[in-house]
């Protein structure tokens, strides 16, 4: 029998370098640990300068505060710090580092060298070789700290085996010093990378610090900055226009005091906070910049501090969706009132206030033929019984789609009849616009001021349908036989049990018998065959706070003319001039409603000379 054992205390190196190890996983660790410190010692300026991608060297250098002698000597042992004294400070820290692991784990696997001064104090150099303890003696220097990394890992083989190659090292200790740059925009960086500069940040506003590195191509206007606040925190983030947004979330980011974190529930509501402008798949150009009190939070989870701990997320979240919401729709609606030329070609964040006064033309009026319907896209200053349009919508529509070869009339809003060849007027054209006709089963193609457009004849339908029912709820009707839903898990029944009474005010009626659930009742303009819309909105389960909206967003997609239903002249003309005054002119899912071709784009596509 093996009397050897088995449990044995390692010797003090072996378990340093385990340890730091924990801390310091490639150069980016190291540079990321140390422009911590330089930021926590207040500077105003920080250089890093790499070869080899830092594997064989990485410099740090600041201005900021610098050490004496003793606080030299101290710094490279473990858990040595100037940021905490004892556990207590961990709920009131607000430094970058608190720990005291860094320079000891760096130490342990590298050749270490700091240069160092106080204001007005004479300067010394720290040299530390892995396994030798470290000397401190008197060197020519200034103000600040210079620390200088060689040969990480040449002392730990294992590790440095899966080191990438030296340029995929490099682009990662940008990427580092990026993610401590754009939350503290005042101060300035500077990267050199194989003795060549390349990157400066100087110190900017946080929306152009943002935008130098993530929109440097961008036109100016496009990135903007917007603040937010509640109990314990404020912060601001950086959003950027529609146009900049990504199937990736590389351009969504979120920093909590000072430290880019991972996390998913913040990120996730900087999606819902763009749903409203942003198709599905799309993720917006959106950077959190979160400063919360210490004690709400807790760093002190990974070495790396790459997570955090809320002691209550939702007061969070509901601040920057609303913050973020506001904007967005004072922007849009600011857009929406612009004069048409000048709208087609700024940027919808370069808001300008003006009056109505040039503004464009009003919507097209026309008299109702006798025994027409109410139209429901009414403008504002049409006096029309809108309410009762509702009554007629799903009739209409029912009827309309059950006569594929003719024309379709818009849900009872536009007229029945049909131009005959030749005719002009409302029919043909609006006021500022030329209809041309019909494409592809989808737009409407139009021409105004000398370029052409091209309308989503749905996405227009259905947003109009949206905000006639964000602004009144719909007329009810019964379905003569009722929707049956069997919920197949106790969420899907405790999400029923919620929602009813929300549901009934979008105008879908549910009623309960044992187990089951019935859909009696249906917003007018929809057919029995939509009551599957609360299948739908069973499956994605909305909170409560935005369940009102979705249900009014899946009633107005349904009740909208379709992709191949065809419209007669008047009813097309009629959509594409109400759509033109729309005050945010996207569907509720967030896609465009029009797009814009100039005559220069098209002609540079045809390679005409302009």
């Amino acid at each position: 029998m093996d009397s050897s054992p088995r449990i044995r205390i390692l010797p003090p190196d072996t378990a340093k370098r385990i340890a730091a190890g924990e801390v310091i996983e490639r150069p980016a660790s190291v540079l990321r640990e140390l422009l911590d410190n330089a930021l926590d010692a207040g500077a105003s300026t920080v250089e890093a300068e790499l070869e080899g991608g830092g594997i064989v060297s990485l410099r740090v250098t600041d201005d900021g505060r610098g050490m004496g002698p003793e606080d030299l000597a101290l710094s490279v042992l473990p858990h040595a710090t100037s940021k905490i004294a004892e556990l207590d400070d961990l709920l009131t820290a607000r430094t970058l580092g608190f720990r005291g692991e860094a320079l000891a784990s760096v130490a342990a696997v590298a050749r270490l060298s700091i240069l160092s001064a106080e204001r007005d104090g004479a300067a010394h150099r720290l040299t530390s070789f892995p396994g030798s303890p470290a000397t401190v003696e008197p060197a020519p220097g200034k103000t600040g700290t210079t620390v200088r990394v060689q040969g990480l890992f040449d002392s730990y083989p294992a590790r440095k085996r899966f080191l990438k190659r030296p340029a995929s090292e490099s682009a990662l200790c940008r990427q580092a010093l990026v993610d401590k740059a754009l939350p503290f925009p005042t101060v300035a960086f500077r990267l050199f990378t194989e003795r060549a500069l390349s990157l400066f940040l100087p110190p900017a506003a946080p929306a152009e610090r943002v935008a130098s590195v993530y929109a440097p191509d961008a036109p100016g206007g496009l990135v903007s900055e917007i603040a937010l606040s509640g109990p314990g925190f404020q912060g601001r983030v950086v959003i950027g226009d529609p146009a900049l947004a990504r199937t990736d979330r590389r351009h969504s980011q979120v920093f909590v005091n000072g430290r880019r974190v991972a996390e998913y529930s913040l990120l996730q509501a900087l999606d819902w906070a763009f749903s409203p402008v942003l198709p599905g798949g799309q993720h917006p150009f959106a950077f959190l910049f979160l400063d919360i009190d210490p004690a709400l939070v807790d760093f002190n989870i990974h070495p790396a501090k790459r997570e955090v701990r809320f002691r209550e997320i939702e007061p969070v979240r509901r601040a920057l969706v609303r913050s973020i919401q506001d904007a967005l729709s004072d922007r849009i609606r600011l857009a929406g009132h612009r004069d048409r030329k000048a709208a087609s070609e700024r940027s919808l964040w370069e808001v300008r206030e003006e009056g109505r006064a040039g503004a464009g033309p009003e919507p097209v009026r026309r008299e109702e033929p006798s025994g027409s319907t109410a139209g429901y896209l009414a403008g504002p200053s049409e006096a029309r019984d809108e309410r009762s349009s509702w009554d007629r919508i799903a009739g209409l529509a029912a009827e309309a789609r059950n006569r594929p070869h003719d024309p379709v009339p818009a849900s009872g809003s536009f007229p029945a009849e049909v131009p005959g060849e030749g005719q002009t007027g409302a029919s043909a054209a609006g006021p500022g616009f030329r209809y041309l006709g019909a494409a592809l089963g989808v737009f409407l193609v139009y021409e105004e001021d000398g370029a052409l457009w091209l309308l989503d004849q749905h996405a227009a339908h259905e947003r109009l349908i949206f905000d006639r029912l964000q602004a009144e709820p719909p007329a009810v009707q019964d379905l003569l036989v009722p929707l049956v839903l069997e919920p197949e898990s106790d969420a899907e029944e405790a999400w029923l049990s919620a929602s009813s009474e929300t549901l009934r005010e979008a105008g879908y009626i549910l009623e309960r018998s044992g187990s089951d659930w019935f859909v009696t009742g249906l917003p007018a303009g929809l057919g029995s065959g939509d009551a599957s819309a609360v299948l739908e909105l069973l499956r994605s389960r909305p909170s409560p706070d935005t369940l009102l909206r979705e249900a009014r967003a899946v009633t107005a997609c349904r009740a909208a003319v379709k992709d191949g239903d065809e419209l007669d002249r008047a009813a097309a003309v009629d959509l594409i001039a109400r759509a033109r005054e729309l005050p945010e002119p996207r569907c509720p899912h967030g896609r465009p409603v029009r797009l814009r071709f100039g005559k220069d784009e098209l002609y540079r596509l045809v390679k005409r000379i302009i």
